[in-house]
């Protein structure tokens, strides 16, 4: 293993290292000392509180860039176009190319594809329309910067307070108009306006603000001073303060930084919320920096011994001469051992100027990160500069997280991580959650990343776009590998390429780029796919490039939805592209209107199976989301195998035991849960009627009917549902007698041989209300009305009937599994209930059910998942029960941030304190009022001149009083829950994550009722 040379370092830090060091062990117990991660060298404070909120556009402005006009081409033909596929209406057609100077015509066509077209595109009326909807324009005027609300001195006060992330599109309220695909929520124009001071202390500083993500088209305004825009929704900005005049640094006086997010139109053919929806961060540091994401350190090494290259971009804004260089560290998992370390080349430094510097850390023995062991090393890079005397100093710190691990992609072998192939199994997912639209907060993530897991996957498909930077660092520490999508494609979105490799490269899950999804890929040119390619492979060589379709410069070739044919087709013909299953199973159902779904599942999985197929890596979806419901009054998806609020549906333990129970331990792309049986009944209890169907592992299966069993049922051992009877050697009665009589419209029953046999066949099948049975004639049975037997004497005929009723009169039925050699190995029962008495508040997230931890963290941010079960007497689940029920914070630092219940019909506002039941069950998301953790959080203080939802206190958390909520409903007795709160750190969500790779189980789903 490579040593730091000790001496070496000490005699660096004589020039450079001011105080405070700190002191690392090398491999072989001797100390080295690095200079400390200084927070003064950069300081980083949140910026999240405190924002004046403003919903719809200003009064002297308008939806869009602001003044442009096109002419009415509808019917024309137009030269030079190309597709512009993330435009899903002729109203988002327009304004995207309204916002894009280069675009002087736009079409849209009957199947709804956009184009766009520049200044030589020429247009012609066609005999035969082919474009229904289009416009073209002279010139492309500027887009509009002048608007009251973005002057300085605007009065703001009656604007509502609110802290970030904020989703205001989620606010309003669901209207049926003709666009299903965002969830039948109007999208608008918003406006935020945040008033700052800035400490004396960052005078002389390279002052930034970055955004990790403002939808839709962001425009930014300091002081009234216009900065820029940002077209992409998805992908994080950086507005630089310094070189605004007139900012006020340590005057006392307040600065105001304004944003205009427009999302009267988006790239999605699904709900993409709108407003200032992730994290914000107030950025010092020196003039000669690092730039933002901009060191790199890469994943991909070789088993056994390992080459890390690393570099680093160095930006100087001060007017700053001389040279720099980078110093890499590679500390060890114990936080405390130098691995390696490497002095990177030198760089001189000019005004205004980026180098990059380069080196390679060389490590031997690492332990390499994988699905079950996500073993993750810091790399400590710090920024030395040397003046034209020769003057050392450190200037900007940063450490990177990451892991190492060796990958490949064949069309022979499919996908292996660390030499080991498995194939790979995984879901796509969009960004939405009940009651908060898309300002998800961390913990419900990094339940949907544990949730994830506890089905089997053991892949994420960031479907259709980048998502926030918090969710990358869960998957890394709980082992998930990654799919990284872009989002819109075209030339000119490069750049969007760009900013998401070059944000997530670091991230040792990511192990593939996707340039885009499904028929967006198509293009007129192959012009895209290569400088997609291009951007890719300067900022990232290693990793290969992919799509969910069909363009240019890939490595992986992606389908969606595609059959068996489809890929031994394409296998047949591009013998050597390795393909997998990028996209596939929209199966849909919900918690109650229930649809079988395991036929439908096996088989749209089945291409992953194939030799040349890494697998199925993005089953559409894990958890519903808002839009794409395809019609009123439905205004969310169904496909998921989690609802909107994160309750499971029955075709989530179908993964269970396909992807999970049946896959072999050894298996490398296993998630390291331990389930190793499911029995579940996948109906309801409400909804029984002759038959039950369980999943199950074992390799029999028993019914127990109020106790009594209806005998055993051998498996066939597909991973499918077996359909189990409510008889055997139980009876059932027919209390009308339809002897002597016949009935018509009945069907033969050959496998009844008497009259004892036939009426236990009508008792077995769904939906039977008469049985008869002659000697010669045989069995017969149907659903028929038994008043409606002919009245004719027929006296060789005996038999019964009864009215369409469930066959039981039952309150207890228990599915019994049992493996080869007879021992019981799982059960699941459902229970009749009893009347509504009161309602049950559970605790789902942070829950150890979950995987999430068990407290939430006073940081400003964290959220808990609260379900509100509406319950009898002895605590049944009513899942077929009605009742509104109110959500309220009665004591402690927390309150109500949103309601939801996973019924896609239901339209209840998401801010609504009060929500109906579903199944059963509602979901109240509860967010801390208080920060007592986060950094600098004197500076919060001083800095933020108004006060949203959250206190910030400076010194230690003055309390950790538990927040009490509270659930009412009419007639029903209250249910009350304390969340535990901490201040400490090793309870946020990614100290959490770090923790749970291993998952003992997941009573979560296993205990779930509804």
């Amino acid at each position: 293993m490579m040593l730091v040379h000790i001496a070496a370092v000490i005699g660096l830090l004589a020039g450079v290292c001011c105080a405070n060091p700190v002191i690392y062990s090398k491999d072989g117990g001797e100390s080295i000392l690095i200079p400390k991660a200084d927070q003064s060298l950069r300081v980083s404070v949140p910026f999240d509180y405190g924002w004046r909120f403003r919903f719809g556009h200003a009064p002297d402005g308008s939806p869009g860039p602001g003044d442009t006009a096109f002419s009415d081409i509808a019917g024309f033909g137009c030269t030079g176009m190309e597709h512009n596929p993330n435009r899903f209406t002729a109203g988002d057609c327009m304004t995207g190319c309204a916002y894009n100077p280069d675009c002087m015509v736009w079409q849209q066509d009957g199947q709804k594809h956009c184009y766009h077209g520049g200044a030589t595109s020429e247009c012609s009326k066609q005999t035969k329309p082919q474009y229904l909807y289009g416009g073209q324009r002279k010139t492309a005027p500027p887009v509009r910067t002048k608007y009251q609300y973005a002057e300085k001195t605007f009065n703001d006060q009656t604007w509502e307070v609110v802290d970030v992330p904020h989703d205001f599109v989620v606010l309003g309220n669901f209207v049926d108009m003709p666009d299903s695909h965002h969830g039948y929520l109007p999208r608008n124009v918003s406006w935020y306006r945040k008033s700052f001071h800035l400490p004396a202390s960052f005078k002389g500083k390279h002052i930034l603000v970055h955004f990790e993500g403002v939808f839709h088209v962001s425009q930014v305004w300091v002081n009234g001073q216009y900065v820029l825009m940002h077209n992409c929704g998805y992908t994080g900005f950086t507005v630089r303060l310094d070189n605004t005049t007139g900012l006020e640094i340590g005057t006392g006086n307040a600065n105001v930084i304004v944003v205009r997010a427009d999302a009267t139109f988006g790239s999605g053919h699904w709900y993409e919320g709108g407003g200032i929806y992730r994290r914000t961060h107030l950025v010092a540091v020196d003039h000669v920096h690092f730039t933002h994401d901009g060191v790199f350190v890469s994943p991909e090494v070789s088993v056994g011994s390992a080459k890390i290259n690393v570099r680093a971009e160095i930006e100087t804004t001060g007017g700053t001469t001389g040279s720099a260089a980078a110093h890499f560290y590679l500390i060890g998992q114990d936080g405390k051992t130098v691995v390696s370390s490497v002095t990177s080349n030198t760089v001189s430094l000019h005004e205004s100027s980026v180098s990059t510097a380069m080196a390679t850390l060389t490590a031997d023995n690492l332990k390499m990160w994988s699905v079950q062991e996500t073993n993750l090393y810091t790399v400590h890079v710090q920024l030395e500069v040397t003046s034209p005397s020769n003057a050392a100093t450190v200037t900007d710190s940063v450490n990177i997280t990451t892991g190492f691990r060796q990958t490949s992609w064949t069309s022979a072998g499919g996908f292996q991580l660390n030499n080991n192939g498995f194939k790979l199994r995984g879901f796509s997912h969009h960004n939405s959650f009940t009651g908060v639209g898309t300002a998800i907060p961390d913990r419900v993530h990094l339940f949907r990343a544990q949730a994830s897991r506890a089905v089997g996957g053991s892949f994420w498909r960031m479907s259709h776009n980048p998502y926030l930077p918090a969710l990358y660092e869960f998957l890394d520490a709980v082992g998930v590998l990654t799919w990284d999508e872009n989002r819109d494609y075209g030339i000119e979105y490069a750049d969007a390429m760009h900013d998401m490799v070059k944000r997530d490269r670091n991230h040792p899950s990511i192990v593939i780029w996707s340039y885009c999804n499904e028929y967006e890929c198509l293009q007129v040119s192959n012009q895209t796919g290569l400088s997609f390619r291009a951007v890719a492979k300067a900022l990232d060589p290693q990793r290969p490039t992919a799509a969910n379709g069909k363009t240019d410069g890939l490595d992986v070739q992606g389908m969606s939805h595609a059959g068996n044919s489809s890929f031994t087709n394409f296998h047949k013909d591009n013998p050597d592209m390795p393909l997998v299953l990028s996209e596939c199973c929209s199966c849909q159902t919900q918690r109650l209107r229930r649809v079988e779904t395991t036929t439908c599942m096996h088989s749209q999985n089945s291409p992953g199976l194939l030799p040349y197929v890494a697998g199925s890596l993005g089953v559409w979806t894990l958890f519903d989301y808002y839009g794409e419901s395809h019609s009123w009054p439905s205004v969310t998806s169904s496909f998921g195998n989690f609802d909107l609020a994160g309750f499971p549906k029955p075709h989530a333990y179908w993964y269970v035991l396909n992807w999970l129970v049946m896959i072999n331990a050894s298996d490398h792309g296993r998630p390291p849960v331990a389930t190793d049986h499911v029995t579940r009944i996948l109906e309801l209890f409400e909804d029984i009627e002759s038959s039950v169907a369980v999943l199950t592992s074992g390799t029999a299966v028993e019914l127990h009917v109020d106790g009594k069993s209806t005998g055993k049922m051998a498996t066939r051992g597909t991973g499918e549902a077996v359909i189990l009877p409510l008889v055997g050697n139980l009876t059932c009665s027919f209390p009308f007698n339809v002897s002597g009589v016949q009935c018509h419209k009945l069907q033969k029953q050959s496998s009844a041989t008497n009259a004892k046999k036939c009426a236990s066949a009508c008792c077995a099948e769904e939906g039977c209300t008469v049985w008869q049975y002659a000697a010669e004639q045989g069995c017969w049975i149907g659903p028929v009305d038994p008043h409606n037997c002919s009245q004719e004497h027929h006296s060789e005929w005996v038999g019964g009937g009864r009215p369409p009723q469930k066959p039981f009169n039952i309150s207890k039925v228990t599915a019994v599994s049992y493996d080869a050699s007879g021992n019981v190995i799982g059960s699941h029962t459902l229970l009749k209930g009893g009347q509504a008495a009161s309602i049950l508040l559970t605790l789902d997230v942070p829950s150890n059910s979950t995987g999430t931890g068990n407290k939430l963290v006073l940081d400003g941010h964290d959220a808990a998942l609260v379900r509100a079960s509406v319950v009898d007497r002895a605590g049944v689940v009513l899942t077929n029960a009605s009742a509104n029920v109110t959500l309220s914070v009665l004591s402690g630092p927390g309150r109500l941030i949103g309601v939801g219940n996973g019924d896609n019909n239901c339209h209840t506002n998401a801010k609504s304190s009060t929500i109906s039941v579903y199944g059963g069950h509602a979901r109240g998301i509860f967010q801390v009022t208080r920060d007592c953790v986060s950094d600098h959080r004197d500076l919060i203080t001083t800095i933020d001149v108004d006060h949203g939802s959250t206190e910030v206190e400076t010194g230690a958390c003055s309390s950790m009083e538990s927040i009490v909520v509270q659930g009412t409903s009419e007639g029903l007795q209250a249910g009350r829950l304390a969340i535990d709160v901490s201040s400490s750190t090793d309870d946020l969500p990614l100290a959490v994550a770090r923790r749970s790779v291993s998952l003992e189980s997941f009573p979560y789903l296993t205990d779930f009722v509804g």
